[in-house]
C-alpha cells in the first residue's frame, strides 16, 4: 500500500493531500474510487525501478484515508535501511537484557519467515519478550498484524516509540521514551519512560475527595475507587529486566463505561491480580487483527513519495501530525473496592472543666458530687527507727492508718447563689454633688469612682486620689 500513485491521464497523485471534506477533493476522489480499471493506476516505485514490468494498483478507503494497493499481493518492495537511532536503541535494549542476566537475540526470525523481531529476550519461566522499536510512522493495522504474529509464536510484544501520537499507542503493549539523538541512546544515560507503564492507584471516596462518587455521580460512598496512573521514575533498562523476570506483565482493558477506547499497558503482577480480583473476571485478549477505532483521519499533507511498502511506511521528512494518543491522563479502571473499616462514631470529649460548665448550662447546676475517698495522714516515724525496719532485719508491720472516710455516693448540693451585681451609680446625683454638668462625669482612672473628669476643671483622678498622689510626692 502507498499514498502515491501514477494515473495514466492525471499523472502522479499524492493521496495524503486529499481532504475528503473539501468539495473539489471529494469530487476527484469520487471520480477515481471504484471507477478505475486495471491498468489505469501504476505503482510509482515499480515505474521508476522497472519500467518494463509495471505493477497495477487499485484504490481503497482504509480508516478514513485513501490508499493505493497492488493487485498482486506477492509484490514486496525493499524497505529503507534502519536509521542510526533505531540501531542504537535496538542495541541498548539487548545490552539491558544481558546486564539483567538474560539472553537477547538481534533480528530474530521465525522458522516460517513471517516474523522478524528487533530484539528477542529469553526471560524466566519461558517468557519470550519480543521488543519492537518503531521510531518511524507505521499504520495501526500493521501494528495489529505484527502483534498477532508475535503472539501466535508465543512472544509477548513490547513496542517502543518516541512519538506521543504514534498509532501503536494503546493498540499493542507499548512504552514511550523521549526523542533523543543517537549519542544519548548509546552513552548509557537513563531513558525515562513517559508512557505505557501504569500502576493501580486506589483513592478513598470520602469527604476529602474533591470530586463526587464516580459510580453514583453525587455524594461520597466511603469506598475505594481505582484508576491506572502513569508510573514515574522507571527507565527502559529497568523495564526490560522486570518484564523478562515476570514482575511486569501486559494488561489489556476493553472499552467500557468511562473508557472511550481499549487500552494496552504494562502493570505489576500485584496490581494485575488485585484488579482481576476486584472485577471478578478473567483477563480477555484483544481480537486478532482488529483495530479499535475507525474514525476518519485528517489530511496528512505528506510530500509525494515514490516508495511503496506493504508492511510500513517510510520515515518522511515531515512527521505525521495528529492528536497525541499518549495524553498521560489516568485511565479509569471501573472497579470499586469496599472499605474494610467503617466510619467510627464521634468519640465524647474528655471530661474537662469546660465540658462540665457546658453541661451545667444545658442541664442546670450539678446535683451530685463524685464519690471520694479521704485517708488520714500517716504518723511521723519514731526517732532512731525506720518505718520499714533497719537494714538486715525483717521489715516491721506498716503503720496503722485511720479508716478512710467514705463520702456518700450522691449528696444533694444547694444551688449556688450568685452575688447580685452592684447597683449602677446615680450620675445625676453625683453631678449635682460635685457642681458640674452631667456630660462631665466619668470614672476615676485609679479607683473608678465617679468624678468630674471632662470639660473645664476636670481631672482624670478624683479628689481623694489627687490628695494621695500629692502626699506621695511630698514624701
Amino acid at each position: 500500500m502507498a499514498h502515491g500513485v501514477f494515473h495514466k491521464e492525471l499523472g502522479e497523485i499524492n493521496l495524503s493531500e486529499l481532504n475528503l471534506d473539501d468539495l473539489e477533493d471529494r469530487r476527484l476522489w469520487e471520480s477515481l474510487y471504484g471507477r478505475t480499471r486495471k491498468g489505469d493506476l501504476e505503482c510509482l516505485d515499480c515505474r521508476r525501478n522497472d519500467p518494463g514490468c509495471p505493477q497495477w494498483m487499485f484504490l481503497r478507503l482504509w480508516c478514513g484515508r485513501p490508499q493505493a494497493v497492488h493487485y498482486t499481493k506477492d509484490i514486496k518492495h525493499p524497505t529503507a535501511p534502519e536509521s542510526p537511532r533505531h540501531r542504537a536503541l535496538k542495541e541498548r535494549i539487548a545490552l539491558a537484557a544481558e546486564n539483567a542476566g538474560y539472553c537477547a537475540e538481534l533480528e530474530a526470525r521465525a522458522p516460517d519467515g513471517r516474523r522478524r523481531t528487533d530484539v528477542l529476550v529469553h526471560g524466566d519461566n519461558g517468557i519470550k519478550l519480543g521488543c519492537e522499536i518503531q521510531l518511524s510512522h507505521t499504520t495501526a493495522h500493521s501494528v495489529a498484524k505484527r502483534s498477532d504474529i508475535a503472539r501466535s509464536d508465543g512472544l509477548s510484544p513490547l513496542w517502543t516509540t518516541d512519538d506521543p501520537s504514534a498509532p501503536l499507542i494503546d493498540r499493542a503493549p507499548w512504552t514511550r521514551i523521549d526523542r533523543m539523538p543517537e549519542e544519548i541512546l548509546r552513552n548509557g544515560n537513563a531513558l525515562l519512560i513517559r508512557g505505557g507503564v501504569k500502576n493501580l492507584d486506589l483513592v478513598r471516596c470520602d469527604s476529602r475527595s474533591p470530586i463526587p462518587c464516580p459510580d453514583r455521580g453525587y455524594g461520597r460512598c466511603n469506598q475505594w475507587h481505582g484508576t491506572w496512573a502513569p508510573t514515574r521514575g522507571i527507565h527502559i533498562d529497568q523495564l526490560i529486566g522486570a518484564t523478562a523476570a515476570g514482575e511486569y506483565v501486559a494488561l489489556y482493558l476493553p472499552a467500557q463505561r468511562g473508557r472511550r477506547r481499549p487500552s494496552h499497558m504494562w502493570v505489576t503482577t500485584k496490581d494485575r491480580e488485585q484488579y482481576l480480583d476486584a472485577t471478578g473476571e478473567t483477563e480477555t485478549a484483544p481480537q486478532p487483527g482488529k483495530v479499535d477505532d475507525v474514525e476518519p483521519g485528517a489530511p496528512e499533507n505528506l510530500p509525494l513519495s515514490h516508495e511503496c511498502s506493504y508492511e510500513q511506511r517510510l520515515q518522511e521528512k515531515k512527521r505525521r501530525g495528529s492528536t497525541p494518543r499518549d495524553t498521560g491522563e489516568p485511565v479509569a479502571t471501573g472497579i470499586t473496592i469496599p472499605a474494610k473499616d467503617t466510619p467510627s462514631p464521634p468519640q465524647p470529649l474528655p471530661a474537662t472543666f469546660l465540658t462540665h460548665v457546658a453541661a451545667q448550662h444545658r442541664t442546670g447546676p450539678l446535683t451530685t458530687i463524685p464519690q471520694q475517698r479521704i485517708s488520714a495522714p500517716a504518723p511521723p516515724a519514731l526517732p532512731g527507727t525506720h518505718p520499714w525496719g533497719s537494714p538486715g532485719t525483717s521489715p516491721q508491720a506498716p503503720w496503722p492508718t485511720t479508716p478512710s472516710v467514705q463520702v456518700p455516693a450522691t449528696i444533694t448540693a444547694q444551688p449556688a447563689t450568685s452575688p447580685s451585681p452592684p447597683a449602677k451609680p446615680d450620675r445625676s446625683a453625683r453631678a449635682a454633688q460635685l457642681g458640674c454638668r452631667l456630660d462631665q462625669i466619668g470614672p476615676c482612672a485609679k479607683c473608678y469612682e465617679m468624678t468630674c473628669k471632662y470639660g473645664d476643671g476636670g481631672n482624670p483622678l478624683c479628689r481623694p486620689c489627687q490628695d494621695q498622689r500629692k502626699g506621695r510626692k511630698v514624701r
